[in-house]
């Protein structure tokens, strides 16, 4: 096994960033039909305003801009992984997130803390009938790994030291629900079998096998309604 090199998790530095964006990137790329059947669900046309919270890169923003004249906003945390463009801004969603008539988020839940109270909070940011679409969130107690070498495990431990919520995504129906949110459409998707990107084995794990086994990741989908 090699040990991991880069710097703990913290303030991320150059080289953890250009990882995040190539990691961004590839799975924007990966699940390009999963967005299209979103967007098929959401009559993008009759939509006001759109808010993203933990928007990164804004891949998402900026293809939902190509397709809506709506008010689109995306904010993220970290300034240094923004694109320019004054729809982009540097905040906190989880204690600041805008109002909209339509939420839209990939890869955003497993970072929060408290989802319920925070899906509560985005309640009242909603009008009636207003949606929440999550794009993707993996449910990482799902990961599929050929040979079981431990590496799942072990993946899962480096994200929880790194302040990622490996169960969130397998909660989603359930915060939902219980922020009195209904259900509109979702479903969920297992990958196809392969070896995990070594840049995000770097970012979350001591060290790295030698040889990688094949693994595949359950990511959820979803669209729900404010009641």
């Amino acid at each position: 096994m090699r040990k991991r090199t880069e710097p703990p998790a913290g303030i991320p530095c150059k080289l953890k960033r250009d990882q995040l964006r190539r990691i961004y990137k590839r799975q924007f790329e990966e699940l390009a039909q999963l967005r299209r059947h979103i967007y098929s669900l959401l009559h993008l046309r009759k939509v006001k305003a759109i808010f993203e919270p933990g928007c990164g890169t804004g891949l998402l923003g900026k293809d939902l801009q190509s397709l809506t004249d709506a008010n689109y906003a995306g904010m993220d945390i970290d300034p240094e992984i923004l694109p320019e463009g004054e729809m982009f801004i540097t905040g906190d969603a989880e204690k600041n997130p805008l109002p909209a008539d339509l939420y839209v988020s990939s890869f955003f839940f497993s970072s929060l803390d408290k989802p319920l109270n925070w899906l509560k909070k985005i309640r009242k940011n909603l009008p009636q009938g207003g949606l929440f679409a999550v794009f993707a969130e993996y449910d990482y107690t799902q990961i599929g790994e050929s040979p079981d070498i431990g590496l799942a495990e072990s993946i899962r431990e480096g994200l929880e030291r790194d302040s990622i919520n490996t169960t969130h995504g397998s909660k989603l129906d359930s915060f939902f629900k219980k922020a009195d949110f209904i259900k509109s459409a979702g479903g969920e998707l297992q990958s196809s079998p392969q070896k995990p990107d070594r840049a995000f084995l770097e970012m979350h794990t001591e060290s790295i096998p030698d040889v990688l086994p094949l693994m595949s990741w359950r990511i959820v989908w979803g669209i729900w309604r404010r009641s």
